[in-house]
């Protein structure tokens, strides 16, 4: 007895057939070249970005060669704004003028002792100014643009003694230098506490 097979399920298997080979073919041929055309699109753009990179660096010493001087006097800024020393008192002198400028009162600094990061040293100073809050406002536009590197990291802020608009800043700073000159006089045995107040 034979068992004629209907056109309609030959059109079904042929159809399942077809799917499971399109299918195969995306796991087998698609999809694999696609993650190899996205990593090759990967590569030209690490290889455009170091292309970018070295045209920039060829750049900069094209500039040089027009202006040999243009590299001292990069080197000087940078130690001027990371001295090597820690300079207190020039660190002191620098917020103070910054206050003055602004029309701030500066009350007090307290210096701790520096601690090292990475290629420099940070040393960590707490200042008490008296003013207006404008005043404060403009007095972080003067510290901006001091010479040397001066960067705020805590403020707190109360009434002052007068009673507002007067307003006392606590202002926590941290100036960097890159070597341990000049950094004995921050230092007093025994228990090592920092030496600072009211400048």
């Amino acid at each position: 007895m034979r068992i004629r097979i209907g056109a309609g399920l030959w059109l079904l298997a042929v159809a399942i057939i077809c799917i499971i080979v399109l299918i195969l073919g995306l796991f087998l041929i698609v999809f694999p070249q696609k993650n190899k055309v996205g990593e090759v699109e990967d590569r030209i753009a690490e290889v455009e970005t170091g292309i970018q990179t070295e045209q920039n660096r060829l750049n900069q010493l094209r500039q040089l060669e027009k202006d040999p001087e243009q590299f001292l006097r990069q080197i000087d800024v940078l130690k001027q704004r990371i001295p090597e020393n820690v300079e207190l008192a020039d660190v002191i002198e620098q917020i103070d003028h910054a206050a003055e400028e602004a029309g701030m009162d500066f009350f007090s600094f307290t210096p701790s002792i520096p601690v090292v990061a990475q290629n420099f040293y940070v040393m960590t100073c707490d200042a008490t100014l008296n003013g207006r809050y404008f005043n404060l406002v403009e007095f972080f536009n003067h510290v901006e643009r001091l010479p040397r590197s001066v960067k705020v990291v805590k403020l707190e802020i109360q009434e002052a003694d007068a009673g507002l608009p007067y307003i006392q800043a606590r202002i926590t700073f941290r100036v960097f230098f890159t070597t341990t000159q000049g950094i004995e006089g921050l230092i007093t045995a025994p228990g090592g506490a920092p030496a600072g107040g009211t400048p």
